[in-house]
């Protein structure tokens, strides 16, 4: 036998088979140095090739079915590209199969090694796509889960200026006062591990975080339950925070709770107006309040903005009056319920961020695009170090990264405007977020997205909901507007419930603490709006003073609510402490002074003219022509 060529393809080899089932292979000459040798010959078993070969086929073909079945659930949101890749992925199973039947059948090396190589990118492709699902289904379970385990930091926090008994350890509050908010966890978990502790205290009630931070002050208790991260909380009110420095914690533990969330309404949200609750929790507090109404005939959409710091019966404090951000607090369904109770607008569903899903998911779309009037440095988070950074937010019409998105979205001192400025931006970046979302056909930016949202974000909504409502808009824009814009379709309209700002005085503190109060009228006209909104059967209005010629600029529409409300601004200073009765401002008062000036005068020279003049007749003449003259 002649040395085969080396770049003869390896058919032309001599191949010798000895059964059935296996193949020999003649030993290459040159790996026994050149000299005439007994052939020794490579065996490959061929059954257990084949065996392999089919298995290999198994497992692709199962994963393949597998994940076809498991994408239809969000096949309506593009039903076209569904279409492409499920013809795509069983043209490529056939193909797979037909190439492992060939190897088995023919035995040829170079087709099993073709379609070994096939195989093991199919498995490997396959279990990466597989891994991807079960990480896209675990993060929908997370978001749209009824309960969920949520990790509790509480301090126990004294007043390091009190007058009273020096406390240095949690043993020192056996027989104090403690205040604590029930209904809370952190109330909960803490008088827990205080008794857990074998410590008697004499437990104080409060309707928030922040009285409960007034009182410890005050020295009305001794020690506070509150959040770890209490500082940042009570940082928001401005009179308290110079306090926070006078504070220390005795105590820092954590807890795991599982907290339930509220239900969600059986709607079909392509069919049925629904209206959904949008909070940004921060440090246990609603940050910011949304509501959002969506007819999905109309695709006309409403978000109304709640300042945080609105004044207004909680309904789970006994209707006691509070800043609603605290009801959050308490829970989520306590928020609801005030909010339903403040405008009467029933919640059909709940969506709650914090900071992280608002840095992730905006990084996540690729950024947002936003117009910002004045240049400012924002106070932005970075998630890595959990840790505060202060980062340029640029002027004009801006691209936002995560970081820098945070930051517009909470800055309110930089602004005229104030919170209403802080409630525009905020409305403002989540239409980006959904226009993006929309927007793209990207599967990876969906996977980020799920990923970003999957521990940050929770929603009642259930994924089958959310799907068919981003299906039914896509169609809706496809069909009516233009397909690459999506987000077009909706008709969003941006509102707030206005107010006035007071100081309200505060008997413990001994000072004025800012509060808002939203106008009874302001709520009415945004009660009504949303009604006409969601309501199928409401006659349409049209507003009177609307005005629009197309040669003019673009149509704004009239506001929800008006800015101001005549009759219902109160006092913008509320209680204080009584003021004494001063009474020489009283003598100096005009009604007193009056008589008296009148009096002491005018008898003076009374007598004297009719001495010096004596003539009755000119006194009566210049009486009637006086006035006329003067006419």
């Amino acid at each position: 036998m002649s040395r085969p060529n080396t770049n003869t393809d390896i058919e032309n080899i001599d191949v010798h088979r000895t059964s059935a089932n296996e193949i020999q292979f003649p030993e290459d000459p040159e790996t026994s140095g050149g000299k005439p040798s007994k052939p020794r010959r490579k065996t490959i078993n061929l059954l257990s090739w084949n065996i392999a070969l089919t298995v290999a086929v198994i497992i692709v073909s199962i994963l393949v079915i597998y994940e076809l079945f498991y994408t239809t659930r969000f096949s309506a949101i593009s039903k076209d590209l569904f279409i492409k890749v499920n013809i795509i992925a069983m043209a490529a199973l056939l193909v797979i199969d037909l190439i492992v039947f060939l190897a088995i059948r023919t035995k040829r090396p170079v087709i099993l090694a073709v379609a070994s190589a096939i195989l093991l990118i199919g498995v490997g492709a396959g279990g990466y796509a597989a891994y991807a699902l079960t990480k896209v289904d675990t993060n929908l379970e997370e978001i749209t889960a009824k309960e969920h385990d949520t990790d509790i930091n509480i301090s126990l926090v004294i007043y390091t200026k009190s007058s009273g008994d020096i406390i240095m350890d949690v043993e020192d509050l056996s027989g104090k006062k403690v205040g604590g908010v029930d209904g809370t966890d952190a109330a909960t978990i803490g008088k827990a591990r205080l008794e857990a502790e074998g410590i008697t205290v004499n437990y104080q009630n409060y309707l928030s975080f922040a009285e409960t931070f007034k009182a410890l002050i005050t020295e009305e208790i001794d020690c506070a339950i509150l959040p770890a991260n209490y500082a940042s909380a009570i940082g928001t009110e401005e009179q308290l925070e110079p306090y926070i420095a006078d504070t220390a914690a005795i105590l820092t533990f954590k807890e795991s709770v599982v907290q339930t969330g509220t239900d969600g309404a059986a709607k079909d949200l392509t069919v049925e107006p629904f209206t959904v609750l949008i909070t940004g929790e921060n440090e246990g507090l609603a940050d910011s309040i949304i509501v959002v109404s969506v007819n999905p005939l109309s695709m006309k959409v409403t978000m109304t903005s709640i300042a945080r710091d609105s004044f207004v019966p909680i309904t789970c404090y006994n209707y006691a009056s509070s800043k609603i951000n605290s009801a959050h607090a308490v829970s989520e369904g306590c928020l609801v319920d005030t909010v339903e109770y403040m405008t009467g607008i029933d919640i059909d569903y709940t969506v709650e961020f914090n900071f992280a899903s608002v840095i992730q998911v905006v990084d996540a779309v690729g950024g947002v695009d936003v117009y910002n009037p004045i240049e400012f440095m924002g106070q932005c988070w970075d998630v890595e170090t959990d840790s505060l950074v202060v980062l340029p937010i640029p002027a004009g019409d801006v691209h936002l990264n995560g970081q820098q998105a945070l930051g517009f979205v909470r800055e309110r001192y930089a602004f005229e405007e104030g919170d209403f400025a802080r409630q525009l931006h905020q409305q403002a970046v989540i239409e980006q977020i959904v226009k993006r979302v929309m927007d793209t056909r990207d599967p990876n930016t969906y996977l980020k997205i799920l990923d970003a949202a999957g521990a940050n974000i929770r929603t009642n909504l259930s994924t089958d909901q959310m799907v068919q409502f981003v299906s039914y808009a896509m169609k809706k824009a496809k069909r009516y507007y233009e397909p690459g814009n999506p987000v077009g379709v909706m008709n969003i309209i941006n509102s707030r419930i206005n107010g006035w700002a007071a100081q309200k005085w505060d008997d413990s503190l001994g000072m004025y603490l800012y509060v808002y109060f939203p106008f009874d009228g302001a709520s009415v006209d945004t009660y009504n709006y949303v009604q006409n909104n969601i309501d199928l059967y409401a006659t349409a209005s049209v507003p009177t003073d609307v005005s629009w010629s197309a040669a003019s600029a673009e149509y704004v529409p009239p506001a929800i609510s008006a800015d101001w409300y005549d009759g219902e601004v109160g006092a913008t200073v509320i209680g204080g402490p009584p003021v004494e009765e001063v009474t020489e401002p009283e003598e100096t008062s005009v009604p007193e002074s009056q008589p008296a000036v009148e009096e002491t005068p005018v008898p003076e020279p009374v007598p004297e003219e009719p001495v010096v003049t004596e003539e009755p007749v000119v006194t009566e003449e210049p009486a009637p022509e006086e006035p006329g003259a003067e006419g």
